[in-house]
């Protein structure tokens, strides 16, 4: 059973089926997809990288013996250079994690001198029941930093999950949350500042989101969504070959662009010709999240989840 946590402030991180808990002043910096399944991201808070996580999901068995043998000979390293290494207790069933402590000489902010300065860094990992997951946590503790190690991972422990069960797959990062079916794989992120978008694969259809803040900064009075809405898919180079407007019934539709080749071309090799667009304004968050549906016909629109679907004509 994992100790309670004395952080204030935390908030989740959903990414690739697995969630956990991280402070609330810390943000996902950096995702890959490696090869052979592996999941990799790197978390940030204001100054420096502090958390990188690796996972995978083993297509064989694993024992806990076998697993503890090679995470001591990935942290050897670590092991011989730290001044001490102290196993911290308390976390759940499945973990186990290393406070390592070393000490640095480094020069003087004043340019005078030396200092001798202490920092750490906890290495954890967790294997779940019957091998769905491995996942490798390596968290960063700076001198200055105020965050208790043993605390940290612990949050990062407590509520931790793996989704390999249901329909839907939770993602959430920033001010982003939200759920897609299992099939839609994320091919490709363009986080701008205040318009984040998310490019998911399925059967070679594709799902563009968007999530824009300080909706009242580019909605302002007199300003109407969807010709808002219409005029930014238009300027995007994500899409290419339909040209969007708002016709008499309020809703945003789309016609050809002929003379896109790339574009056209692109359709024709996932057979998807059709367009959908839909938005949702959510005044509490001052968010505007809209998609655009990349399809080949009507009934692929089934796949789209109730809490994502925004108007009632799907």
């Amino acid at each position: 059973m994992a100790k309670s946590t004395h952080i204030s402030g935390q908030k989740r991180i959903s990414w690739d089926a697995v969630s956990f808990l991280i402070p609330d002043n810390w943000e996902l910096a950096v995702y890959k997809f490696l090869k052979k399944g592996v999941t990799h991201v790197e978390i940030e808070d204001e100054y420096a990288v502090r958390l990188e996580a690796e996972w995978v999901r083993p297509k064989k068995k694993l024992h806990m013996d076998n697993v503890l043998a090679r995470y001591e000979h990935k942290t050897k390293e670590l092991t011989t250079r730290a001044d001490y290494n102290r196993p911290i207790q308390g976390l759940p069933e499945g973990w186990i994690a290393t406070l390592h402590v070393f000490t640095e000489t480094v020069a003087n902010k004043k340019g005078k001198g030396l200092n001798v300065v202490k920092h750490s860094l906890v290495t954890a990992f967790r294997l779940c029941p019957d091998s769905a997951l491995f996942c490798f946590f390596m968290i960063h503790f700076l001198p200055e930093d105020k965050e208790n190690p043993s605390e940290i991972v612990r949050l990062v422990a407590s509520d931790f999950r793996h989704h390999c069960d249901g329909e839907l797959m939770p993602w959430q990062s920033y001010d982003i949350a939200f759920e897609v079916p299992r099939g839609f794989l994320l091919e490709n992120t363009l986080f701008d500042v205040g318009a984040k978008l998310m490019i998911f694969r399925w059967k070679l259809r594709r799902f563009y989101l968007w999530h824009f803040s300080c909706a009242d900064m580019f909605l302002k009075s007199g300003v109407v969504v969807e010709e808002w809405l219409a005029g930014y898919l238009n300027s995007s180079r994500c899409i290419r070959g339909g040209a969007f407007f708002v016709a008499d019934s309020g809703q945003i539709v789309w016609k050809r662009r002929w003379w896109h080749f790339v574009a056209h071309r692109d359709e024709l090799a996932r057979w998807c010709f059709k367009y959908e667009v839909r938005y949702q304004l959510n005044t509490k968050k001052n968010q505007l999240v809209a998609w655009l549906f990349n399809y080949r016909k009507p009934a692929d629109l089934e796949i789209i989840p109730q809490s994502l679907r925004f108007e009632k004509r799907l």
